[in-house]
């Protein structure tokens, strides 16, 4: 299927709209398409929400919960779902003229889940056993539960009241996802009783799944040292390593029932933008695939529920895709060692086979992979470009990220993965002061 190709300017509101040239010169030296603009004040694209919406609100209290977000006292919003009103859109309205002049996309940026349940617990995930997450992972995100009404409901009409008073061609909605999957914790999560009812309205067995879970913990911590060794001495493929471990295969089942729920609450924003003008298209950046259906991405199920599929920063921070797969592995090499005979190091091992990256020049060093040291870059984010187009058919274009602000070589390699493995363009971060990154994201794309 022939898709658009589009080269996607994650962008800072306000610094673009005080330069708003530099469209312009993007349009003429790159190609660029589409932009993405995100004010880091608000976490959206700067929308100034309606008062009605600011009315029925459930997170406009927000400046109150100092001691929960402390980050209010200089008037930073929270990240949590929708948008929050009292926010002034001046910048906002002139990206948007300055894009309408040069020709180029706007798409709007809301957040979804995988934030804000630390500044809002009474809506944040709980464990299967009714717990909050550990606190010990908050660093990967403390989410808001995905089937609340109270936060979906309002959501949804936010993005309606938004399609209808922005001139924008579509939305690239945030956190459409749970915590990053180096969040034991949240692998577990949410087991709320909305989250029971919405499953099993799905026809999912929701306690089985719950129990399933159970087990795998229970098996994982009876694993010995010698066991393990054994297991991964021959790369075995991962679903035959997790049977070994005993691991139940109904667990698969627990991670595509949460993804289910997130993609049926896409859909029905999906709808309701494209109410107000079946242009519109709409999607959201996802998880790597080595983590995304553990992370609540379900990339098939992605597909029917967007327009597109996009991700986050290409090489490092919470949704990295270079590093996605080497965050998750440290954190379950550290929780497994802490309750089982075998140690860090054995556990990374079965870890990295899991994901299936251990046949990448990784180091095997717990210190490294905390500090991002030493990792092959490019090589795991080729491995996820190439895995996203195999764990989808087609149906929508596949725009992943690319972030352009540092060794212009690396940025030529990312691009070029990108090409190679049939992707139909980027989201990108860059600097347009940069004419050597510039110029390498021209040559990394020269053939798309």
């Amino acid at each position: 299927m022939r898709h658009p190709r589009r080269l996607i300017w994650f962008c800072h509101t306000e610094q673009v709209a005080a330069n708003p040239e530099q469209l312009v010169q993007l349009r003429d030296e790159i190609g660029l398409t589409t932009i993405m603009p995100e004010s880091p004040i608000c976490h959206t694209s700067g929308f100034r929400a309606s008062n009605d919406l600011v009315a029925r609100g459930p997170f406009q209290d927000w400046r109150d919960r100092v001691e929960l977000w402390p980050k209010a006292a200089e008037g930073i919003y929270p990240p949590v779902a929708g948008v929050i009103g009292g926010f002034d859109d001046a910048a906002l309205l002139k990206v948007i003229d300055a894009a309408v002049s040069a020709g180029i996309e706007v798409w709007g940026h809301i957040g979804l889940w995988s934030y804000g349940g630390d500044v809002y617990p009474e809506h944040a995930l709980e464990t299967i056993d009714g717990d909050a997450l550990d606190p010990d992972f908050k660093r990967w995100g403390i989410g808001l539960c995905p089937s609340r009404e109270s936060i979906n409901g309002w959501t949804a009409d936010g993005l309606e009241d938004i399609a209808r008073r922005y001139e924008l061609d579509g939305f690239c909605v945030d956190h459409a996802r749970y915590p990053q999957p180096a969040s034991v914790s949240a692998l577990a999560a949410c087991g709320c009783s909305h989250c029971k009812a919405a499953g099993e309205a799905l026809g999912f067995d929701v306690p089985g799944l719950h129990q399933s879970l159970r087990d795998s913990a229970s098996a994982l911590q009876g694993v010995t040292q010698d066991a393990l060794r054994q297991l991964t001495a021959t790369p075995l493929p991962p679903d035959q390593l997790l049977d070994a471990l005993g691991v139940p295969r109904q667990v698969t089942d627990w991670f595509r029932l949460r993804s289910a729920l997130l993609a049926n609450q896409m859909r029905r924003f999906r709808q309701r933008i494209q109410e107000v003008d079946s242009s519109m298209i709409f999607g959201s950046d996802v998880f790597a695939p080595s983590i995304s259906l553990l992370g609540g991405n379900d990339l098939r199920g992605w597909e029917s529920a967007t327009d597109y599929i996009t991700g986050g920063s290409s090489s490092g921070g919470v949704v990295g895709w270079a590093t996605a797969s080497t965050n998750a592995a440290f954190e379950w090499s550290r929780a497994l060692a802490a309750v089982s005979q075998p140690g860090e190091q054995e556990w990374l091992e079965a870890a990295l086979q899991v994901l299936g990256v251990a046949d990448l020049p990784i180091p095997r060093d717990m210190a490294a992979l905390e500090g991002g040291r030493d990792l092959p870059i490019e090589a795991l984010y080729e491995r996820e470009v190439e895995e996203l187009t195999k764990q989808t058919t087609g149906q929508v274009p596949l725009y992943p990220p690319v972030s352009a602000g540092g060794d212009p070589e690396r940025t030529r390699r990312l691009c070029r993965a990108i090409v190679a493995h049939g992707g139909h363009g980027a989201m990108m971060t860059l600097s347009p002061d940069q004419p050597e990154t510039l110029q390498a994201i021209v040559e990394g794309f020269a053939e798309l």
